[in-house]
């Protein structure tokens, strides 16, 4: 915990400079209208006889208007179906506390520690199981339709991620960059 308070107040103070510059082409920030912040992402896709499903919902609490605190929740399946080798499962779950702050115009800067448990199954027989800490920093962009609503898009980089992971039970991540996309309201 020590780890991610030291590397969110880093980010801020780096990523608080990008606030002083001008970028007239962003739209200004509606009043948001409460404190609480809901909503979350989830995703999917099939891959020939690759599947992924995944699904993290979140609850912040925006301590003042441009800073939030808050938790997501974090379910992913990843399942190759093999008639001929059998069929792979790992299965991950986790929660992961996370802090943002705008900066500038819906543009913020994002830091997350997460904490994941995982577990693979081949032809229905346990196989490995592990504890996963990722590390994540970014930025990202919120689009706001309406004052108590927003779509966000992140570009997050893994610090914890390492080459010599390739995957699989190592590590839940194939690669050290995550791209999210998410929708918010607040209330």
């Amino acid at each position: 915990m020590k780890r991610f308070a030291i590397i969110a107040s880093l980010c801020l103070m780096l990523f608080g400079l990008v606030g002083k510059a001008s970028a007239q082409f962003l739209p200004d920030v509606p009043d948001m209208k409460g404190k609480f912040v809901v909503g979350g992402n989830v995703g999917g896709g099939m891959y020939g006889n690759y599947l992924n499903v995944s699904i993290a919902p979140q609850f912040g609490y925006r301590i003042f208007s441009p800073w939030e605190v808050g938790v997501r929740g974090i379910y992913n399946l990843s399942c190759d179906f093999d008639r001929y080798y059998g069929s792979s499962y790992a299965h991950y779950f986790g929660v992961a506390p996370y802090t943002n702050c705008q900066v500038y115009k819906g543009l913020f800067v994002h830091v997350e520690d997460e904490m994941m448990y995982g577990f693979s199954r081949w032809n229905h027989t346990t196989t490995g199981s592990k504890w996963f800490n990722s590390l994540f920093v970014g930025a990202g962009y919120r689009q706001y339709s309406y004052s108590g609503s927003f779509v966000y898009y992140m570009v997050l980089y893994n610090l914890s991620w390492s080459a010599f992971s390739t995957g699989g039970i190592d590590t839940p991540y194939a690669s050290p960059i995550s791209l999210r996309v998410g929708y918010c309201f607040s209330f």
